[in-house]
């Protein structure tokens, strides 16, 4: 019958280890696709972007140093 139990020889352990053909089948088919499509998804989309608007340099310090004393009060 089709159904039947295979017999093992006796103290024969079940094979445990995971099949990584199919994974890596799949893996490389995904690798392919995007190595096929990134190039035209880089092309395909026209963005028109604005331009950056040139602001005024300031004289502002660059960091502020506060000084705490023990008791919590700026020095």
């Amino acid at each position: 019958m089709a159904f039947g139990r295979l017999e093992r020889p006796s103290g024969a352990q079940p094979m445990s280890d995971i099949n990584m053909t199919p994974l890596i089948d799949v893996m490389l088919v995904l690798l392919v696709i995007f190595i096929i499509t990134a190039p035209l998804m880089v092309s395909a989309v026209k963005v028109d972007l604005p331009q950056a608007q040139g602001t005024q340099a300031t004289d502002a310090p660059k960091f502020i140093a506060v000084t705490i004393d023990l008791q919590g009060r700026p020095m």
